[in-house]
């Protein structure tokens, strides 16, 4: 089993004071520890991005920001001209982070998507010239064109077409677990927040659009379904049994405002209400890295946090669909960005340091002290140069 939450302890002991707050991404030493090396796919240079593709690329990376990480990726500073981070590598290894399958550039502008239109290919009229603002000697795309890029552990574009239902995907959503998200799932994309009729459209219609994860509840009779890669911020994962409303992560889907604990998690596909939700994972839309899985808390007022070992049968890649068989002689040769963030100091005691830490006093900390972290517990890794 793959550890996807739990190195906070470590962190703590050590005492030193720098700490990844970026743990919604993890590392890119656990993408490659997951996915064997750095196998991006350059596809190509592709014309009028936004108007031919941009709906499918919602999610937008982001620095690091304590306010809400859960776009962040450690190594990341896109759209500045001093000290910035953006090549096409490391735009592939965070929408990789992320659970996306496609890495965009434009304009030295990094997005993520999950598919690319039917026949939307790279063109000869395309121009991506625009020299990278982390390494001048490499391009991220061009005015209005895009260098796309693919994570190739992924299943085959034509096994996860476009489109609003895919009831055969929907088949392999798994239940991960009950988890208080009352952020939902971070992708700005409008098609994956609906109301729906029932449960099961939520699930063909989250399947349709690739997303991995999903959730809904009951609302005005029908049922509101949300679908994503990645849990937001403040989600973890509780135990039901000690929930101070009984059965509410195992709602009936389909009675107006639902029935508490009268849907069975075990054969059926359940709903929850007030921020907790049953959500389900499909393994068939992952690839070789499943973004990382919030651990519990016993009580929902609990400041402390346990480890959650997720099991394989519940991680990706795809063991159903094929997936595709990309050139090797596509893989990206470039490398990470050459320029680093200076030192960025901030309100208070905290200074961000380069790669996106976050450095604070933690010299007097006990590493049971959850409440010293402006953070819950399990979404802080400790620093490593990768």
């Amino acid at each position: 089993m793959r550890l996807r939450v739990g190195q906070a302890l470590a962190a703590a002991a050590g005492l030193l004071g720098v700490v990844d707050v970026q743990a919604f991404f993890g590392s890119v030493s656990a993408e490659i520890s997951s996915c064997g090396s750095d196998n991006f796919i350059n596809l190509g240079c592709f014309n009028n991005f936004l108007l031919n593709a941009g709906i499918f690329f919602n999610f937008n990376p982001q620095g690091p920001n304590p306010a809400d990480p859960s776009r962040s990726f450690p190594d990341w500073v896109p759209g500045s001209l001093l000290n910035s981070t953006v090549t096409p590598l490391n735009c592939a290894r965070v929408c990789r982070g992320y659970g996306y399958k496609f890495a965009a550039l434009r304009d030295n502008s990094c997005t993520c998507g999950i598919q690319l239109p039917t026949g939307y290919e790279p063109s000869a009229a395309a121009v991506c010239n625009v020299p990278c603002n982390g390494d001048r000697t490499q391009t991220c795309g061009g005015g209005a064109d895009a260098q796309i890029y693919a994570d190739p552990t992924f299943a085959a574009n034509e096994l996860v077409p476009i489109g609003n239902s895919n009831p055969t995907i929907a088949d392999y959503y798994k239940y991960l677990g009950c988890y208080n998200a009352p952020g939902g799932f971070p992708t700005s994309d409008a098609r994956a927040s609906a109301l729906v009729a029932d449960i099961d459209v939520c699930f063909n219609l989250c399947a349709g659009l690739g997303y991995l994860l999903v959730h809904g509840a009951p609302e005005a009779g029908q049922v509101r379904c949300l679908c994503g890669t990645t849990f937001g911020l403040g989600a973890f994962r509780v135990h039901p049994e000690f929930l101070p409303t009984p059965g509410v992560c195992n709602t009936t889907c389909n009675a107006g405002a639902g029935v508490f604990g009268d849907c069975d998690i075990s054969s059926q596909r359940c709903c929850g209400q007030n921020n907790i939700f049953p959500v389900y994972i499909n393994t068939e839309l992952q690839g070789c890295y499943t973004p990382l899985i919030p651990g519990y808390k016993r009580l929902l007022t609990d400041p402390f946090y346990e480890c959650d070992d997720i099991p394989d049968t519940l991680t990706g890649p795809p063991t159903v669909l094929d997936q595709p068989g990309y050139d090797p002689g596509l893989i990206i040769t470039g490398t990470a960005a050459l320029i680093r963030r200076r030192t960025v100091p901030v309100p208070g005691s905290n200074t961000f340091y380069i790669y996106g830490s976050l450095a604070s006093s933690l010299q007097t900390l006990s590493p049971l002290r959850a409440s010293h972290f402006p953070f819950p517990f399990h979404q802080f890794h400790h620093f490593s140069q990768s």
